[in-house]
Parts: C-alpha cells; sequence; structure tokens
C-alpha cells in the first residue's frame, strides 16, 4: 500500500511539472512570435572582443551589418539583401556535365549524401514531452521490474 501512495504522490508531482513547465513554455513563445512576423534573420556574428560582436542581419530585402556591445547597437553599413543563388539550377547543370553538385561523378555524390544524411527529428525530440521519451522510460520499468 505504502509502495502505491509513493508512486502516485511521484506521478502526481510529475503532471504538476510537466504542466508548468508547458505553461511557462507557452508564455515565452507568445513574446518570441511578435518578432517572427517580421522578416529577419541573422546571416552570420563574430565576436570582437569580450562584450562586442560584429553582426550580419537581412531584415526586409536589405543586409544590414550591426556593431553590437554592451549597451549599444550601431549600423555601421546597410546594403540590398543578396539575391538567393537558384541551387537546383546549378546541380542540374553540373549533372548535365556529368558531375555531381560539388564536381565529383554521380556515384561520389550519392556516397557524399549518403555520409552526411541524417533522419528528420521531430520537434520535442529528446524532451520530456516527447511521446518516444515516455515509450522509452515504461520499456525500461518493465525491464526493471522483469514484465
Amino acid at each position: 500500500m505504502d509502495t502505491l501512495l509513493l508512486v502516485l504522490r511521484v506521478g502526481l508531482s510529475l503532471g504538476v511539472v510537466v504542466v508548468l513547465l508547458w505553461m511557462v513554455q507557452k508564455r515565452w513563445s507568445k513574446g518570441s512570435r511578435a518578432g517572427a512576423e517580421a522578416d529577419l534573420a541573422v546571416v552570420s556574428r563574430r565576436s570582437v572582443g569580450q562584450k562586442a560582436s560584429v553582426v550580419v542581419v537581412d531584415a526586409d530585402g536589405r543586409r544590414f551589418l550591426l556593431g553590437v556591445t554592451e549597451h549599444s547597437i550601431n549600423v555601421l553599413h546597410d546594403a540590398p539583401a543578396p539575391i538567393p543563388v537558384d541551387e537546383p539550377a546549378f546541380d542540374e547543370s553540373m549533372r548535365a556535365a556529368g558531375m555531381g553538385p560539388r564536381g565529383m561523378d554521380d556515384a561520389g555524390s550519392r556516397a557524399l549524401r549518403a555520409r552526411h544524411h541524417r533522419p528528420r527529428q521531430e520537434a520535442l525530440s529528446g524532451s520530456i514531452l516527447s511521446p518516444k521519451t515516455w515509450q522509452q522510460a515504461g520499456a525500461a520499468v518493465r525491464k526493471g521490474l522483469n514484465l
């Protein structure tokens, strides 16, 4: 009977913690959604000192070079954002020449893609909210209890 009460208490505590984490995540994500509507992308960042960095940002069709310190942000340079290169057209022209996208033959290109291929991960992969995590935990408990 004591074991059952202990398991129920632990389960209830874990449930409360999960609900609280979910509520905190929802509150924080609301603030970031307003900024997500703007067309803004950090292209690159380089530290130039302990508390200073240079950042390249694309915003609304413009590219900005920003100097960022602990107390200020200064625009160092701005220009039109570069037009993205149509990579599939480049890959097709390389294949037409008998070469892969990186200048190697098709067999080498396939081997390179196979080596660097990673299976698509879910957004919650490895999280306590992931169903797969709970399935693995259940399997470990069953194995420990020899069920």
